[in-house]
């Protein structure tokens, strides 16, 4: 394994929980018929995890207390793109490979 690989290996490990994606508050009607918020207007706060799977779009609920996580692992999945990039230019710049 080249020095590379094992930094390349390292620098990963660090990088964790990763996802690819978008995450978003929406609002939503509940199901209850004398429900104040609804009927205000206001609604009730909601996550959705958004994310495309061969070029279609899904959708996942984000329950309450895994949005921070969620955010994380995308803020880790925006530097791993980083990271892939920056290797590919890498592999570009060497001489005699």
């Amino acid at each position: 394994m080249s020095k590379a690989q094992e930094k390349w290996i390292k620098e990963v490990a660090k990088i964790w929980p990763v996802a690819k994606g978008s995450i978003r508050e929406v609002k939503k009607t509940c199901s209850r018929k004398e429900c104040k918020a609804c009927a205000s207007g206001e609604k009730h706060s909601a996550w959705l995890f958004t994310y495309y799977v061969n070029g279609k779009q899904s959708c996942k609920h984000v329950p309450k207390n895994k949005v921070d996580l969620v955010k994380q692992a995308l803020d880790n999945g925006r530097k791993l793109d980083l990271m892939i990039l920056e290797s590919g230019l890498e592999l570009l710049s060497r001489k005699g490979d």
